[in-house]
């Protein structure tokens, strides 16, 4: 902080002269920038230089000194008064602190109370410059980052965070945004733009968007009510508060600009009109589902929400429960269970053929998800041809038809691709026994460890695989390495029950004879 001016007006001269040289204004970090000997002389300087602090006397011809300080303070707020005040005039100074007169001085003044008030000012006039740099910081923060969190409110909006009409009333002022607070319909399009090559890069897709969205910002610009934003998923999204905006006009419009002056693909999404803005989440869903169908009609195509779904009050309602349950057994790979749960999902009344394709879609979904979940890599899962053959059959019999053999291909390819997982598993537990029989520690909980899996579910693949449990294999292994050594070698039998695990030699003697059907002895005298 600089050197702060200071102004002292009084009518007498020595006061001045007595103010000026009581202290060492420089090492206050102070300067006196000018004196006035009455109210019109200090008004005219304060106009002129408007000093940082204003020493004044009460008692003065013509204006006093606190209707001065008033009158300055209701044009300059942030100049610090400080008023010089005999003792018989004290109360009357105390008084002036309500107008904002930040202290007083009494007379005869003293260096050490001077020394005083202007370590206070001093300080006073700090924070607050500090306070201020920070609120202008703040205030420029607010003003560079007020389009994104205009955009965020819109966000919000559209995806119904917002709990009360007021809210949302409120923040609709504050971004200016009129129509909304005065329109009385909506229609939202979301627009995804994807690059007409694979090997574009997720910055140029980035850039492409962002060139889209300003040809679609040029579109629009003298649309009055047409809000264009982006979603979290890097899709354009177009509201309209204008009932004069055409959507399916302009989208097909918009698609012949974008493909033509971009190396891209176009696919837009409708929803249907609606005559509240409250309806906007809904409205927002709506187009979402139509964009979504995009997958299975192709690109550089524009779908309104009717032409998928009936406007009619019974329509298709996806079930979370039966989908999660039917994703469930598409992961593990049972085609069986899937199928069962599939006709579950089609047991509803559909009134219209699209609204049994939207319940296909929902099923393609999930069947996609799981197959992503698993790391499939079978083209026929994502084949384009093989959906849309499917989502174009008109009669809902030969649709379940060509489902079912979907949903199978998917379950059995995911069964086959976790058999594959546990046939390699069990391969390299049984070699990791192998290794580690002469171990007595080794067991199913810490070889289940070793592997990283639950020790009942490699219980049940050992079960399931070799057709025991794991401790039976475990005990037929080492019986065998114990047969081999009895064979090759002249070891005695608790040396053999050592190297195979078994450490208690009377408990080998056993398990031994029970296993191959007679004593390690009987079995050498034979083998001679």
């Amino acid at each position: 902080m600089g050197q702060l001016n200071v102004l002292i007006v009084d009518d007498e001269y020595l006061i001045r002269n007595l103010l000026r040289m009581r202290i060492d204004w420089a090492e206050q970090g102070m300067r006196i920038m000018g004196e006035a000997s009455d109210a019109q002389e200090a008004l005219a300087l304060v106009d002129k230089q408007q000093p940082d602090i204003i020493f004044t006397d009460i008692y003065m011809p013509n204006m006093d000194g606190i209707e001065l300080s008033r009158v300055i303070l209701e044009k300059y707020p942030d100049i610090k008064i400080v008023v010089v005040t005999g003792h018989d005039e004290f109360e009357y100074a105390r008084k002036s602190i309500q107008i904002g007169i930040v202290d007083y001085l009494l007379k005869p003044i003293r260096a050490a109370e001077l020394h005083t008030v202007t370590d206070k000012l001093r300080v006073m006039i700090d924070d607050e410059r500090k306070r201020g740099q920070e609120i202008r910081k703040l205030r420029a923060d607010l003003e560079r980052n007020f389009p994104y969190l205009r955009e965020k409110f819109l966000l919000q909006w559209l995806n119904g965070v917002l709990p009360t009409q007021a809210e949302i009333r409120e923040k609709a002022a504050y971004f200016n945004i009129p129509m909304l607070l005065e329109s009385d319909g909506i229609q939202v399009a979301v627009i995804e733009i994807s690059t007409a090559s694979a090997k574009e890069t997720e910055e140029q897709l980035i850039l492409l968007s962002m060139e889209c969205s300003n040809e679609i910002d040029a579109f629009y610009e003298k649309e009055p009510g047409v809000i264009r934003l982006t979603d979290t998923r890097n899709r354009i999204v177009i509201i309209s508060l204008n009932p004069n905006v055409d959507f399916i006009e302009d989208g097909e419009e918009l698609i012949s600009l974008l493909t033509t002056s971009y190396p891209c693909a176009v696919s837009m999404g409708i929803g249907r009109k609606h005559g509240l803005v409250e309806d906007a989440p809904a409205v927002y869903q709506e187009a979402c589902r139509a964009l979504a169908y995009q997958a299975f009609v192709g690109k550089n195509q524009v779908v309104c929400f009717e032409d998928i779904v009936d406007n009619r009050e019974q329509c298709y309602r996806s079930n979370a429960d039966l989908l999660q349950r039917f994703q469930f057994y598409i992961s593990v790979g049972s085609s069986s269970r899937a199928i069962e749960v599939l006709h579950h999902i089609f047991d509803v009344s559909f009134s219209s053929v699209s609204q049994f394709r939207l319940a296909a879609m929902d099923v393609i979904t999930e069947c996609q998800r799981s197959a992503m979940e698993q790391q499939l890599e079978s083209d026929q899962v994502f084949n384009k041809e093989t959906l849309v053959s499917i989502l174009t059959v008109d009669h809902l019999p030969e649709l379940l038809n060509r489902l079912e053999s979907y949903v199978r291909y998917v379950s059995e390819t995911v069964y086959a691709k976790n058999q594959t997982k546990e046939d390699n598993l069990i391969s390299q537990v049984k070699t990791y026994l192998e290794d580690h029989m002469g171990d007595p520690n080794i067991g199913l909980a810490n070889t289940a460890a070793a592997f990283f899996v639950s020790p009942g579910h490699l219980g049940r693949l050992m079960k399931k695989e070799t057709g025991r449990t794991f401790v039976e294999y475990l005990t037929n292994l080492r019986m065998k390495k114990a047969e081999a050594l009895l064979k090759q070698t002249q070891l005695k039998g608790y040396e053999i029950g050592e190297q195979v695990g078994i450490t208690d030699p009377h408990y080998f003697s056993v398990l031994f004879k029970k296993i191959m059907g007679r004593s390690m002895n009987e079995y050498r005298q034979r083998k001679s």
